[in-house]
């Protein structure tokens, strides 16, 4: 694994954010509870004010409404699927077979032009490394010396906008010849192809404590 130089570091760093996903994506394919939450809420009011009519038949009718309202939503939420959530789960599966070093199912999901990015301490090194490089370090690496006993994800923070999506994750694995767990955060750029399909183009070391950065 390796670095890009200084001047690369520093580009990469003003790199503008990318947007999240519109409200819609979030609070109704993503997380539609809030949604759900707001339509009892003024389902509820709805009941009250009716029941003052003196007409049994519109409470009720509002009550089938709400519930009718609540399953649409949840139902909608659970087959649809936004690109934030695929590019999240894409993310968690590039953590997963990095880590097996399963160089057969990490390279679909790797640009042809994909450059590795590492600037921490004594894993430095004065250029950046290309798809097949990166390949080739993880087997050396993850494969036989640091081969690793278990690791997770403990934050997958997605943005996107367009064709293009960034993953801000940490990190936390334990390998086979040391106990102790070890932390690191790292940033992912997916971009979209033609056929849709989403593949990682940049990954780059963003923090390791313990390592002291140069």
């Amino acid at each position: 694994m390796a670095a890009r130089h200084s001047s690369s570091l520093v580009h990469r760093a003003s790199a503008p954010i990318l947007l999240a996903d519109s409200l819609v994506d979030r609070y109704l394919f993503e997380n539609p509870w809030p949604l759900i939450g707001v339509i009892i809420l003024a389902g509820a009011i709805a009941f009250g004010f009716l029941s003052r009519t003196g007409k049994s038949t519109r409470p009720a009718a509002c009550v089938v409404i709400v519930l009718a309202c609540c399953v649409g939503v949840w139902l909608v939420a659970r087959n649809v699927t936004t690109q934030r959530e695929r590019v999240r789960a894409l993310t968690l599966q590039l953590v997963d077979v990095a880590a097996r070093s399963d160089e057969a199912a990490l390279a679909p999901l790797l640009a042809d032009d994909f450059t590795l990015y590492l600037r921490v301490g004594n894993v430095s090194h004065d250029t950046s490394m290309d798809r097949a490089a990166t390949l080739q370090q993880i087997h050396r690496t993850l494969g036989t010396i640091y081969k690793l006993r278990d690791w997770r994800v403990t934050s997958n923070e997605v943005a996107t906008s367009g064709t293009q999506a960034t993953s801000n994750l940490s990190v936390t694995v334990t390998t086979e010849l040391y106990p102790m767990p070890h932390r690191s955060s790292w940033r992912v750029d997916w971009r979209r192809d033609p056929g849709g399909q989403w593949r990682a183009f940049a990954v780059e070391l963003l923090d390791m404590p313990g390592i002291a950065s140069p």
